[in-house]
């Protein structure tokens, strides 16, 4: 006899059943962290969750990792099992451990049904929305630590300024280029407006390709499509693999590999190569790196052997600085492919050194305008926020200042003047005043005394 765990894995509702009539606890956690209701949630069966529900199991019962059963019906955008759940009580705004609200992946991924269908059944939006706020502004600043948002009985919870979901990520990024490149901020970069919406295309059949990756995604019913998106040049390559995440691209016989991880290099993180061994690379070989589990060996040894790759050139970008690595390596793709078209439209090797600068400089000019961008909104919810909302919202403009803000960098100076504005005068002051005590009087950082000096340079006073 199996145990409940692997009857319901198996969707053996007769063996449930049994178990059940034997004893077994229907609130259990299992020997894989998770309770029956969600294991039958995990696999997508409505006629399991329908018999332990009956037989007393808790929908709001959590797995190790703070998750419920209502998270993994809307992860699996079973809009049934959601509904089912929720007239058994289920609380739709409930989170995980990182703080991850049932409504985030539904919000994320656009599923307006399943999402519209929370939000009815009493999922705040403000809640899922400042989680997902909050972790954009971590990857696009670079931060690291925690900051808190507010759920809707008005208690702190701690999200993590780091990691987030590379099959997202990829979107997001496309959709911030797209209006990017429409903006009045992108009038001086107008003439490259075909190219920019050409990486646009690129990235948005990335992000479609990443999407089968979901675990109840069954990808022989998409070969065709799958195919047909991998035949279109250049392709961009999302994987992950060992709690990391890359992005490859492949353009007629050139691979590139963007890593920007920070024990790697300082810079030269962008590498172009040549593939001398193109009979190995075809539409399966693609499929086994996006959809099949890979190691560290394979991607960083064994892969440039397979494919012959030998170096042809490479990209000085930044390193990057906190555990961001699905945005840091999916923004990198837009300066690569960039300096990838040009460089196929003029081989000219006398040509490469100019269309690098290009590349670096709208791929600054773009992400630049894009943290702006996200600081206005974060400054625009502190404003219409309550008393209690806008503290989360000071907590996150004071890491940005303390963190990644320069008085000698100009890009810095107007987001510097910014959250001073904010903060000074405000009942939230007091989170300056606690970075200087910390890490300036008492812990005399080099971090500190930036920051001292940053505060001294506007006016404000930074005596005891």
């Amino acid at each position: 006899m199996p145990t409940l765990a692997d009857a319901i894995l198996q969707e053996d509702i007769h063996s449930v059943r049994q178990l059940l009539r034997y004893g077994d606890e229907v609130n259990q956690i299992d020997e894989y962290g998770f309770t029956p209701l969600i294991e039958a949630a995990i696999v997508d069966n409505i006629e399991i969750s329908e018999l332990l529900l009956s037989q007393g199991a808790d929908p709001n019962q959590q797995d190790v990792t703070g998750g419920t059963a209502l998270h993994w019906a809307a992860e699996n955008n079973n809009s049934d099992l959601c509904e089912l759940l929720l007239a058994h009580r289920a609380n739709p705004n409930a989170y995980t451990l990182a703080g991850q609200s049932v409504l985030v992946m539904p919000t994320l991924r656009q599923q307006s049904a399943l999402k519209h269908l929370l939000i009815r059944a009493g999922a705040d939006q403000v809640f899922a929305q400042d989680y997902i706020n909050t972790k954009l502004l971590g990857h696009m600043y670079e931060l690291v630590g925690t900051a808190s948002i507010i759920d809707p009985q008005n208690r702190y919870v701690e999200v993590d300024f780091e990691g987030f979901f590379l099959e997202i990520t990829i979107g997001l990024i496309a959709d911030s280029l797209a209006q990017f490149k429409n903006h009045f901020a992108a009038r001086q970069l107008r003439r490259y407006s075909g190219l920019a919406q050409f990486i646009v295309e690129v990235m948005l059949r990335a992000s479609e390709l990443i999407k089968y990756q979901q675990y109840r995604v069954d990808i022989r019913k998409f070969q065709s499509r799958i195919d047909a998106l991998l035949r279109q040049q250049p392709v961009l390559i999302p994987v992950g693999y060992e709690g990391h995440a890359i992005t490859f691209i492949q353009y007629n016989n050139i691979w590139v590999k963007c890593d920007r991880r920070e024990d790697s290099r300082l810079y030269d993180n962008i590498m172009f190569y040549r593939i001398q061994h193109p009979q190995q690379l075809n539409a399966d070989f693609v499929k086994t790196l996006i959809y099949e589990k890979q190691t560290s060996e394979f991607i960083n040894e064994e892969l440039d052997q397979i494919l012959g790759l030998t170096p042809l050139t490479e990209l000085k970008v930044e390193s990057q600085i906190s555990g961001n690595c699905s945005w840091a390596n999916v923004e990198a793709s837009i300066p690569a492919l960039f300096f990838l078209v040009l460089m196929d439209l003029n081989p000219d090797s006398q040509a490469h050194a100019y269309y690098k600068t290009l590349a670096i400089n709208f791929f600054q000019r773009w992400r630049e305008w894009n943290k702006d961008r996200a600081l206005h909104f974060c400054i625009q919810a502190y404003q219409e926020g309550d008393a209690i909302r806008k503290a989360c919202k000071a907590e996150i403009l004071a890491a940005i200042l303390f963190q990644r803000c320069d008085p000698y960098n100009p890009s810095d100076r107007d987001r510097i003047e910014s959250i001073l504005s904010v903060l000074i005068r405000s009942p939230y002051e007091y989170l300056l005043k606690n970075y200087l005590r910390v890490y300036y009087y008492e812990g005399h950082t080099e971090e500190g005394k930036r920051f001292a000096e940053l505060l001294k340079d506007y006016g404000y006073p930074t005596g005891r």
